[in-house]
């Protein structure tokens, strides 16, 4: 019967977030007593807004693909590990045989320590479970212990949801949510948010960075239609194509391409905040009725619903971000020191969900947005990435998994986008008996850090949601006046 159960629940993971997300929302619909009606319209709304958002990210991956291969031949990138995606790579994860055990304790727990008051979100994002199931499965395959592998994944996953109780107090002051309750626990995404609050601080000390500020408002009030995002994205899409494809004198083919993916990557930021309204409606009665029952049963209880960073994405800065780390990414791959992994699957569409908390504690700045991203995120993303591969391929030959012909040693930037968990499991390496005093120093080293910048912005959260509501009561005060 448990057999059935797990592949039954192995069925609708494998299905991805069009189809598990809807299903969650059904589901604990029901266990909330929410009006039928509402709670199937609303899945409905997500699984349209997730099917689009996917296919869109799909589009945009298709067009900047092949001029992401045309950069890395153009300019000689040749690397030792190649980056396969997250979809590649969570299909790894998933062949783990108790992967889906794993992810439903995860599940279990988490309700637990809600229904405790030891945490306030309820992650309902399932299908990005597979990140903390990945360095479960890096620690076991590495170093064979049950313990070191539990350890990992439970303090990865705890912390990952005590830090969606924490941003939660600037997602509805920033984004100005429809409804209340909406946190975010997509692990990549959340665990930069104090690293972004602290480089804002520093880039408000250096003159002349401080002074820059790129927001779409006021890049469209200040160029009118030019500053629009459908404009903005056809500029950056045929930059990248002059990059990707002309060579010397342009031939007609070379115009050609690079004008389609101007127009793919307009179409990608003018449709892209559409899909992601879908999304954040079709949540709205879910949350309605989880929290009417929460002040029922439990008076006074702060509760949150966490769910992946597309609910996020739909605003102007993501995209633009998005669009622009391509670029950069491939520029970094070449420049950077140490690095040994080519930029491919993941490349063309992971960054706008990545960059989201290093942008919007910037406040929505995305010159900012894009130096951090440059200066911090992508590198680290190259390293620790490109490190991970050797227990990728353990878990690839633990698990049988069948890779791509030709595909040599391979991970993710996906992957990299994780030091925290990737501390935890350079010191499990250690206590295993197979890492050395270095890997432990630098699995410390990570976490101190993390540690001691989360501790220097602890309360920025809560001051920074005040700041913008403040903002936002003193505009509405100078227009009334006028």
């Amino acid at each position: 019967m448990l057999q059935s159960v797990l592949n039954v629940f192995s069925w609708l993971l494998s299905q991805g977030a069009p189809v598990i997300v809807p299903f969650s929302v059904i589901l604990l619909g029901l266990i909330f007593r929410a009006p039928k009606d509402k709670i199937f319209a609303g899945a409905l709304r997500m699984g349209v807004g997730f099917t689009a958002l996917f296919a869109l990210v799909g589009s945009i991956f298709s067009a900047l693909g092949p001029a992401a291969n045309q950069m890395a031949s153009k300019f000689g990138l040749a690397f030792t590990v190649t980056d396969l995606g997250w979809p590649t790579q969570s299909g790894i994860v998933f062949a783990i045989p108790w992967a889906m055990a794993a992810i439903a304790i995860f599940i279990v727990l988490n309700a637990l320590l809600v229904a405790l008051g030891v945490v306030k979100t309820l992650n309902v994002d399932f299908n990005n479970h597979w990140i903390f199931v990945f360095y479960m499965g890096a620690t076991y395959y590495m170093t064979g212990s049950w313990l070191l592998t539990a350890l990992v994944g439970l303090v990865f996953w705890f912390v990952s949801l005590k830090m969606a109780d924490w941003v939660y107090p600037m997602i509805d002051a920033y984004y100005d949510m429809p409804m209340d309750g909406i946190t975010v626990t997509h692990a990549y995404s959340i665990l930069w948010a104090p690293i972004g609050f602290l480089l804002d601080k520093f880039w408000d000390m250096i003159p002349g960075i401080r002074d820059i500020h790129w927001d779409p408002e006021s890049i469209k009030e200040k160029w009118g239609f030019f500053g629009e995002p459908v404009f903005i994205g056809w500029v950056i899409g045929l930059f990248v194509g002059i990059v990707a494809y002309f060579d010397g004198v342009p031939t007609g083919a070379q115009v050609s391409a690079a004008l389609s993916l101007a127009f793919t990557v307009s179409f990608f930021m003018l449709l892209l905040p559409r899909a992601a309204e879908l999304i954040v409606a079709g949540m709205a009665p879910l949350s309605d009725a989880v929290r009417i029952f929460v002040t029922k049963k439990m008076p006074g209880r702060d509760f949150h619903l966490g769910l992946d960073a597309a609910v996020l994405v739909g605003a102007p800065e993501h995209v633009a971000i998005g669009v622009l780390t391509t670029p950069i990414a491939f520029l970094i791959a070449f420049l950077l020191p140490g690095n040994n992994m080519l930029p491919m699957g993941d490349v063309a569409g992971l960054f706008i969900f990545i960059c989201v908390f290093i942008t919007n504690t910037n406040r929505g700045n995305i010159f900012r947005g894009l130096l951090n991203s440059a200066l911090i995120l992508i590198p680290v993303s190259f390293w620790v990435g490109g490190t991970m591969s050797t227990a990728n391929m353990a878990i690839v030959e633990g698990t049988g998994f069948v890779l791509p012909e030709g595909a040599g040693m391979i991970s993710s930037l996906c992957v990299g986008t994780t030091p925290f968990g990737y501390a935890l499991y350079q010191i499990s390496t250690f206590f295993a008996g197979i890492g050395t005093s270095k890997d432990l120093g630098i699995g410390i080293a990570i976490l101190v850090v993390f540690a001691a910048v989360w501790y220097l912005m602890r309360k920025r959260p809560v001051e920074y949601a005040r700041e913008l509501n403040g903002e936002y009561e003193d505009g509405l005060q100078d227009t009334q006046a006028s």
